[in-house]
């Protein structure tokens, strides 16, 4: 299980520094304190991208609270965290152990049915910054790189395909992927220490 779960931490590495400099070359960011992405109430994710999430909660003993908060069935992802404002929300409390879709979301790329590039980003982005995405839909389409969704999709499927093709609603992924972990260090077999061999020792005649 931690083997996996490093795997897709790897994954994950790779994709932020992609999506970082493509962020920097594109000059395409997120709005200040925006979090609508989050908001979401469709919002779908498979269960091996919360590992590292599960990991992080059971290793630090949070899971149990984290079980209990999932099962009010709330509206969002129990990772968006409450600002002290009612009514309002802040960002993601989690942020370094996001999932796959919300590395992907703003700073990667799809291709439509005829091979051609779009940048997977929201609305907002496209008018805030108008001419820097009409710029950028040009440039990776004419060599610009940009990390692809499928690429990183791909690469978490062949780390567990079963895992990678179980998708739910965002809530329900990581419930599972906190029981899978919980279980696994729960039933884990203990090391044992290997005993010295035994020496036999003759009396000197």
């Amino acid at each position: 299980m931690l083997g996996k779960i490093r795997k897709v931490e790897r994954v994950f590495k790779q994709l932020d520094k992609e999506t970082e400099k493509f962020g920097n070359e594109s000059n395409l960011k997120c709005l200040t304190n925006c979090n609508l992405c989050c908001l979401k109430k469709d919002l779908e994710a498979n269960v091996l991208e919360f590992l590292p999430l599960a990991y992080y909660l059971v290793s630090n003993n949070l899971h149990l609270a984290a079980l209990e908060l999932l099962e009010t069935n709330p509206e969002h992802c129990i990772s968006l965290a409450k600002t002290q404002v009612p009514g309002q929300t802040a960002g993601c409390s989690i942020y370094d152990h996001r999932g796959l879709i919300c590395r992907l979301f703003g700073f990667s790329g799809l291709k439509d049915k005829n091979d051609k590039l779009a940048v997977y980003t929201c609305a907002l982005m496209k008018k805030e910054y108008p001419q820097e995405f009409t710029s950028t839909m040009e440039r990776i389409n004419t060599g610009m790189k940009i990390p692809l969704v499928t690429d990183f999709y791909y690469q978490i499927y062949f780390i567990d395909s079963y895992m990678a093709n179980d998708y739910n609603p965002i809530n329900v992924s990581i419930r599972k992927a906190i029981e899978k972990v919980a279980y696994y260090y729960e039933n884990k077999p203990k090391s044992r220490k290997k005993s010295a061999p035994a020496v036999k020792i003759e009396n000197d005649k």
